[in-house]
């Protein structure tokens, strides 16, 4: 099987499946008091949480630059921003979420 690309529906799958595990693991060392379930869930979440804002600041970067070159006069860097803003949805934030244009209904 190829390796699979951080963010793909089965790589989210696998690794909250892991955050799970080891959760529940009798031997493991979770904090004090800690509900496993939450415990794991934030472990996940924060798994992708980072790669995703890193993209969401860097849509925002485009953005701002392409309103700058409007306010200016300049739309052929506006343009080039804004398709630079839609190929990080499309390629990063997509990717990082498994959230694919072909699978809207979620069912993937």
């Amino acid at each position: 099987m190829a390796e699979l690309e951080p963010g793909h529906p089965d790589e989210l799958v696998r690794t909250f499946r892991n955050w799970l595990r080891e959760a529940q693991d009798p031997i493991g060392s979770l904090p004090a008091g800690a509900d496993p379930v939450e415990w794991a869930v934030r472990q996940f979440i924060n798994s992708w949480a980072g790669p995703v804002r890193a993209t969401i600041r860097e849509l925002e970067e485009c953005l701002e630059a392409a309103g700058r070159a409007l306010a200016a006069g300049d739309s052929a860097t506006a343009v080039s921003e804004v398709e630079a803003a839609g190929q990080l949805g499309r390629e990063s934030l997509r990717d990082e979420l498994g959230l694919y244009p072909w699978d809207e209904d979620g069912s993937g």
